[in-house]
């Protein structure tokens, strides 16, 4: 029997194909879509920032949709890596934290003088305050940015229950917001027999909290992370 797969999010066609080599039944669909969220592109000459932090490529995605490239004087800061292979695609160097999430934005940042440094945070309309809450704890000047906000993606409902019912052996979400969007289209018990892989830590917490336990979280945060942590499975 090959080993079935759930990952909320498309792949990339390398990842696709490592897996499909090695046997796996895959169903590869993000569960949310992110919608843009209108924004004043002049505040970022208004506030002149040192430091512009985008926590996901969809930040990097709406935020250029409305601001030139030449406008960005600043150095950049990307949580993850595919948000950071965005920033490289427009020109930028953006500094990465080895963690991917607010806490390593912390560690990237925290020893060093912050105070009447200038950092424009550019999030979705829900996001952690980790991050936020610590600059302001150092003396930092923020603004925060909203480009973008996550609604669920109900569109492959059908196609998602066939898929459970048929039995899975790994299921991986890619964010709180995919995996919030799974449970209001799938009965719960449907996972009682699968093994759980979040991306990250935050979203093992969201998975903890609604009682379900994880079976790993990936070495590095990212689908290629999640790829290589079901491989060394099958």
């Amino acid at each position: 029997m090959p080993v079935r797969v759930f990952i909320s999010s498309k792949l990339p066609p390398d990842l696709e194909r490592e897996l499909s080599s090695r046997g796996v039944e895959l169903l590869a669909l993000p569960l949310i879509k992110t919608v843009p969220v209108e924004f004043n592109p002049l505040i970022l000459r208004a506030f002149s920032p040192d430091y512009i932090v985008f926590s996901s490529k969809n930040g990097v995605k709406w935020f250029f949709d409305r601001v030139p490239v030449d406008w960005v004087e600043c150095e950049t800061v990307a949580v993850g890596s595919s948000t950071a292979e965005k920033l490289r695609e427009l020109g930028f160097s953006p500094l990465v934290p080895s963690e991917f999430s607010g806490e390593g934005l912390v560690d990237l940042f925290k020893g060093k003088d912050l105070r009447g440094v200038r950092f424009l945070l550019v999030k979705p309309k829900v996001a952690r305050r980790v991050f936020s809450d610590f600059l302001k704890e150092k003396g930092a000047v923020i603004e925060e940015l909203i480009v973008y906000e996550t609604v669920y993606d109900t569109s492959k409902k059908e196609e998602l229950l066939k898929f459970f019912k048929s039995g899975v052996d790994f299921a991986a979400f890619t964010s709180p917001s995919n995996f919030k969007s799974f449970l209001s289209q799938v009965p719960r018990e449907l996972l009682k027999s699968v093994n759980l892989i979040p991306i990250g830590t935050t979203t093992k917490k969201t998975i903890e909290k609604a009682s379900f336990s994880c079976y790993t979280v990936p070495e590095e945060f990212s689908l290629r992370g999640i790829v290589e942590t079901i491989l060394k499975e099958v």
